[in-house]
């Protein structure tokens, strides 16, 4: 009885978050950011974790298997030189007051967001209720993701938990198809990242 119990509770309160979608009876050809093998983006960023602030050039490079994400201060030296493969990812170098399992798992996971990688298996089409904005979910993650209806590049998504939204993400002013501000903000963890587009 119990069991059934908190069964429904996670139903109802998982069904709050997304409550303001519907399942579209249409699919689209969405389009996924720093998707084109082999080709780097450099990004001016910044990184506030509770009382720390990082800030230097991340280099995004798009390989076959997924992408090499490698964040160095202005006079070259590394933060952290992180490749995310299919399933798993691979740590290459990280500043020692980095090395930390929670921060990598943070790192790991909002790169992966910012991504779109989870955007890979069964997906389910989705559209907001009130303004008809077309959204995409994957099915064994908690992640929205919303599309422009005319350029099906992605504007903004969330994750969520049993109760309430918690990470935050927008991308902003495409040109040729690269967004060149990229933000991404937790709600229950001080840690928030902001990436300006260079070349």
């Amino acid at each position: 009885m119990k069991k059934s119990i908190v069964i429904i509770l996670v139903l109802f309160l998982q069904s709050c978050v997304i409550s303001k979608f519907e399942n579209s009876n249409n699919s689209f050809n969405y389009k996924k950011v720093f998707s084109e093998t082999g080709k780097s983006y450099v990004y001016r960023t910044r990184i506030h974790l509770y009382d720390k602030d990082f800030s230097g050039l991340i280099v995004i490079k798009s390989q076959k298997n997924g992408h090499r994400i490698v964040f160095l201060n202005e006079i070259g030296m590394k933060f952290f030189d992180i490749e995310l493969l299919s399933k798993s990812y691979k740590i290459h170098q990280i500043f020692e007051p980095m090395n930390k399992k929670m921060l990598i798992k943070l790192l790991v996971s909002d790169f992966n967001f910012i991504l779109m990688t989870d955007l890979k298996g069964d997906t389910i089409f989705l559209k907001e209720k009130r303004s008809e904005e077309y959204a995409l979910k994957a099915k064994k993650v908690k992640n929205i993701y919303y599309f422009d209806k005319n350029t099906l590049l992605p504007k903004k998504a969330f994750k969520y938990s049993l109760l309430r939204k918690t990470t935050f993400l927008k991308y902003e002013k495409y040109k040729s198809g690269i967004p060149q501000k990229i933000s991404i903000k937790h709600k229950n963890i001080k840690f928030a990242m902001e990436l300006s587009f260079i070349k």
